[in-house]
């Protein structure tokens, strides 16, 4: 509260000396006496008077006084106008007290508050999209390239930007990809045709051979001629197989042992009696690097039971083939009657065989069968065990 107190003081201000300091002094007991006045209330009459300063009338508060105040006083205008202003004095729980917490409490309250009004406008406008490109950008990791941010015009324009980056590259990506597959198509497509002549050149020298051994008056010329023509005839087979295959680079066992074998008897048939054939082949996906030489033993294994098994009586042509987990196994037996001398004899048959069973790293044996005739087997490492182990290497429209 301010109180405007008047004091006139044109008797005293002429004078000097104690006589001015004695009214200084009335005039300052004057302000106490309005302050306390002011401070406690209107009291009696007379009550506002200029007391000693020092005295103890001027320092004690009166019998109403509730709170202490605090006051102060200012002259205004030539020490005859003053300005007193008056307070309460502030307590335990006055505003005083509470300023020091609220200078920490409000800017830590400020600070939290500015931190959650900033987290919500990024996740707003820019950790959402940062999520939604992210999952577009895996998509197109795992080839799903037809996929499209078609949310990016609601996205900011920075992003909105790395959007279109992206489906920049997804289309980069795929006519990169299409001029590769038609690369690839175009490769193929020669792979095959060299196979297709390959093969026909195969074909072409089978037949000059087969023309040439009808030429031949001597068996033992003919029988050279025919077994030449026969191991020509396989690897036309492999060819034909690889160019006719879904894989130019493997060949399903199983249907090429088959053919293989029909093949070779059926040869025969015009030159002696039937032979029934038994196959059980267990299904193997080989290369043609392995494939020649189990293709080869093959077909000295039948020519030589054609020969010496099954001349002039026939019989049964049994071809087993048998996966057994590292290893597999190639039986061609007959039932024919095989001499003593027929495991020990050494001739190009054997020999060849022994020579395809190294190039496959495997083994080869003669062995008398349970029917009396003569086992031809091959032994060697599957492909799957054998090759080496590799090192792993780690479309739809838009969400």
């Amino acid at each position: 509260m301010c109180i405007r107190v008047t004091l006139h003081l044109n008797t005293f201000k002429h004078y000097r000396g104690p006589v001015r300091h004695t009214a200084t002094i009335a005039v300052d007991a004057a302000i106490r006496a309005t302050a306390t006045a002011t401070r406690y209330g209107p009291g009696p009459a007379g009550s506002v008077a200029a007391t000693p300063i020092g005295s103890s009338a001027a320092n004690r508060p009166p019998a109403n006084a509730s709170a202490p105040a605090d006051a102060s006083a200012s002259p205004v205008v030539s020490e005859d106008v003053y300005v007193v202003l008056s307070a309460r004095s502030p307590g335990i729980l006055s505003w005083a007290w509470f300023n020091p917490l609220t200078g920490i409490v409000f800017p830590l309250i400020t600070f939290a508050l500015a931190l959650a009004a900033v987290s919500a406008v990024t996740e707003r406008v820019v950790v959402r999209w940062i999520a939604y490109l992210q999952r577009i950008a895996s998509l197109y990791a795992r080839g799903r390239l037809s996929v499209r941010p078609v949310q990016a015009e609601q996205m900011p324009p920075e992003i909105r930007q790395l959007a279109e980056t992206l489906e920049d590259m997804a289309d980069a990506i795929v006519g990169r990809d299409a001029s590769l597959r038609d690369s690839l198509a175009q490769k193929d497509a020669l792979m095959r045709e060299i196979h297709h002549r390959v093969k026909n050149n195969l074909q072409v020298i089978s037949s000059l051979l087969n023309m040439q051994q009808r030429a031949l008056s001597d068996p033992a010329a003919r029988s050279a001629m025919s077994d030449t023509r026969q191991r020509i005839t396989a690897l036309a087979l492999i060819y034909r197989a690889l160019y006719q295959g879904p894989d130019l680079k493997r060949v399903d066992l199983r249907p090429f042992l088959e053919e293989l074998t029909a093949q070779l008897v059926s040869g025969e048939l015009v030159h002696g009696p039937a032979v029934r054939t038994e196959l059980a082949v267990d299904p193997l996906v080989i290369d043609p690097d392995r494939l020649a030489p189990l293709a080869l033993f093959a077909v000295e294994a039948i020519t030589n039971a054609q020969k010496h098994a099954f001349a002039n009586r026939g019989g049964t042509l049994s071809l087993t083939f048998v996966v057994r987990g590292d290893e597999a196994e190639l039986d061609i037996s007959d039932d024919g009657a095989a001499p003593d001398d027929a495991l020990v004899a050494s001739g190009v048959g054997r020999t060849l065989m022994t020579a395809f069973a190294r190039q496959l790293r495997g083994q080869a044996e003669l062995v008398r069968n349970a029917r009396g005739g003569v086992t031809a087997r091959l032994v060697f490492p599957t492909p799957a065990a054998d090759a080496p182990a590799r090192p792993s290497t780690g479309n739809q429209a838009a969400a």
